[in-house]
């Protein structure tokens, strides 16, 4: 009846898919205390991005008082966004354009669920979220993958039974969801940590103060990078009223996105769908590799949009230069650039051990037919965007 879990998809190891699965009989044992507690499974929608063939939607279901998709967290400090509880193999139906699946959540609550034929032209739209009442469902016998038509009776949450044939469904989640047309041809991939936010991963006591004490809405953004990011997403030919489509990608928790989106928005950065991660043993590790994470999901863009040239956006505190650079070796079709902020003097000792910046040995493997750009900020980054594309040459980097 279950699908396998969708943002893990790795092969299996048995003492970490043993763990993972008293993990997932926790979580559902906490799902259904609080639930006695006048807590509810709700969903807090993360965002879409697809083609006209084809739209990927992702969520998580978690107990939850209210329908407020924890955009509180903004207001409250750094560790409160780790502390939920996911609701896992939770029925919800997903909405995009005229198709109507069913799926299921995985073992963390996560919904990843890939659409065909949602009939979506290019442009911003919205998908929808429900979850189901998991008893009605298994009364009707629907599984994964079944479409529910229009026409099927969908009733509201209540506390009376569910009538013949119909289905108690949650109030519907609004999800921002990207139709990347036929004709776009240029997209940005841009990294968060130390890329648009200051967190100083390289400084793990200033990195965990940022993430566990400091409060989302107090944070800081690298200097010029939202405009940066804005300019570079202006591109001929774009939609009436879009601008190229943005993805954030980032080795940082999902958990995070609700209060990202807000910092984000209210700091001027382009609107744009999320890639992260969930922290905690997978099917193959105790902790999940980051740098896997990006590889993965690049080339998973590269798969739905072969057309989509796109300009990587990251940093020279961690993976980055390298994740770049491979791709592009792999993929030089695919890339339209590569644009790297250096750290400041003093993010760079504390991570390499020297004030001078460092340009990583693999980004001189790139095809010389990519720029690489280099930028100690997002104004350094758009003066050297805007060399390029008025006819420079590729960039040796700042001192």
């Amino acid at each position: 009846m279950f699908a396998e879990p969708l943002i893990d998809n790795e092969s299996s190891s048995l003492l970490l898919t043993l763990t993972s699965s008293f993990g997932e009989a926790g979580s559902r044992a906490l799902a259904r205390a609080l639930g006695d507690w006048g807590f509810h499974p709700g969903i807090v929608g993360f965002g879409g991005h697809g083609s006209t063939r084809k739209a990927r939607v992702l969520g998580r279901v978690i107990m939850e008082r209210n329908h407020d998709q924890r955009s509180w967290l903004a207001q409250r400090r750094g560790w409160r966004q780790f502390f939920d509880a996911q609701v896992p193999r939770q029925p919800v139906l997903v909405t995009v354009g005229r198709q109507r699946r069913i799926t299921f959540t995985d073992r963390g609550g996560y919904v990843d669920l890939t659409l065909s034929d949602h009939g979506l032209e290019a442009g911003w739209h919205s998908a929808w979220m429900q979850v189901l009442h998991e008893s009605d469902v298994r009364a009707l016998g629907l599984r994964e993958g079944d479409s529910l038509s229009s026409t099927t009776p969908i009733q509201l949450r209540g506390r009376g039974g569910c009538a013949q044939g119909k289905v108690r469904a949650g109030r519907p989640v609004c999800v921002a969801l990207r139709i990347i047309g036929e004709d776009e041809t240029f997209a940005l991939v841009s990294d968060i940590d130390d890329t648009v936010m200051v967190t100083m991963l390289p400084r793990l006591l200033v990195a965990a103060k940022h993430s566990f004490v400091d409060r989302m809405s107090s944070r800081e953004a690298v200097p010029g990078m939202a405009d940066f990011l804005t300019q570079a997403a202006r591109v001929e030919g774009a939609l009436p009223g879009c601008h190229a489509p943005v993805i954030y990608l980032s080795t940082g928790a999902w958990n995070l996105v609700p209060a990202l989106r807000d910092f984000l928005s209210r700091l001027g950065y382009p609107l744009g769908g999320f890639l992260m991660t969930d922290f905690g043993p997978s099917n193959t590790g105790w902790f999940r590799s980051g740098p896997e994470h990006k590889r993965r999901e690049l080339r998973r863009l590269v798969r739905m949009f072969p057309r989509v040239k796109w300009l990587l956006v990251g940093d020279d505190g961690q993976h980055d230069p390298e994740i770049y650079a491979e791709f592009a070796r792999d993929f030089p079709a695919n890339v339209a650039g590569i644009a790297i902020r250096s750290l400041s003097q003093i993010e760079q000792f504390m991570s390499h051990g020297t004030v001078e910046a460092l340009v990583p040995d693999a980004l001189w493997t790139v095809p010389s037919s990519i720029p690489v750009l280099f930028g100690s900020d997002g104004e350094s980054l758009l003066r050297r965007f805007k060399e390029f594309n008025e006819g420079g040459t590729r960039d040796s980097g700042e001192a």
